[in-house]
């Protein structure tokens, strides 16, 4: 887990969504700052939820570079066109991603109300949420036994296989285009300087983002979304994926006040297999640009390596393992 020494914010969410920014009571750096979830759960919710920045600035990451990514377009008529869709789909860092898949589920998981008093009853009826927490930690699967969590893992997988499916949707387009252009001169004139090109990839993959403020209000804004949302009736055919699993662990812990825990919480946010399934997204695109040369190969390496592989990384976090180009509308 990465530590962003940024000024004091408080980011709140008011009844009806609304994002509020509040500047903390001192403009000092503060090291570890949280953030306070508030939603309409306050209603019911006598304890604030709270959230380290940086699990919440990882989760702002993630919903940023798939709103950009997911906004790119395949009509390509410049090889500078080219540049600017390269360096979107490739802007992101994987460990940092996977860490925002897994807390970008858990914020889903906290707009449930049923999975969120299912929480408070468990302790209740334990009596020691140091136990319970325990018990999250060490086994995130835990986490389907708090009633409420078979729902809100239903809706946490369909939310991730939609959006896997979707930037995946997109880079297919991308990488049709690059067959599409190839009638057009600019089209074949190799990349400038492939050398920085190449580097470039490298040096993102290799630093952390630090979300703006109004992008963090944003993520809450679209985690409130999901509020209203009721799960599918068809579950994920993989069952439970272990990204769901630590997410609605990690929303536990925080309606349980039990996020403090540094070094556990950064086993927890990390799954293992879906940060490897990103670098090796990473590892396919530098490789396919390591023997690009004109622009429209460039074009297939953004389409299939940082949009199509990243968004099946995506969608089998959410239960879906493969995404068959051919089940897909155009």
């Amino acid at each position: 887990m990465r530590i962003c020494s940024r000024i004091g914010l408080t980011i709140a969410i008011m009844a009806g969504g609304a994002a509020t920014l509040l500047p903390a009571a001192s403009a000092q750096i503060d090291p570890a700052p949280r953030v306070d979830i508030l939603s309409e759960q306050s209603a019911y919710a006598a304890p604030r939820v709270t959230l380290p920045r940086e699990v919440v600035e990882a989760a702002s990451a993630y919903e940023t570079y798939l709103r950009h990514a997911a906004a790119i377009r395949a009509g390509f008529r410049s090889g500078e066109a080219v540049n600017q869709a390269m360096n979107v789909g490739e802007a992101y860092q994987p460990e940092q991603l996977e860490e925002g898949v897994i807390a970008y589920a858990a914020l889903i998981a906290l707009e449930d109300e049923r999975f969120v008093r299912g929480v408070r009853a468990s302790v209740q009826r334990a009596g020691d949420s140091a136990h319970e927490a325990d018990a999250l930690l060490a086994d995130p699967a835990e986490a389907a036994a708090i009633p409420g969590a078979h729902d809100a893992a239903a809706l946490v997988g369909a939310v991730l296989r939609e959006e896997g499916v979707q930037l995946f949707t997109v880079g297919r387009a991308v990488k049709q285009s690059a067959y599409d252009v190839q009638h057009q001169a600019w089209s074949k004139q190799n990349v400038p300087d492939p050398r920085e090109r190449l580097a470039r990839p490298k040096s993102l993959a290799s630093t952390a983002v630090i979300p703006a403020p109004e992008d963090v209000s944003r993520l809450l804004q679209s985690a409130a979304g999901f509020r209203a949302r009721r799960a599918p009736e068809d579950q994920s055919p993989g069952g439970v994926s272990p990204v769901v699993q630590r997410g609605l662990a990690l929303a536990a812990l925080a309606v349980l006040g039990r996020t403090a825990d540094e070094p556990r919480l950064t086993r927890l946010l990390s799954e293992g297999g879906e940060a490897n399934c990103m670098r090796m997204a990473k590892l396919n695109l530098y490789q396919c640009l390591a023997v690009a040369g004109p622009h429209y190969e460039d074009i297939f390496c953004l389409g299939q390596h940082a949009l199509m592989d990243t968004g099946q990384c995506v969608a089998a976090g959410g239960g879906q393992n493969t995404i068959a180009e051919n089940t897909l509308g155009r």
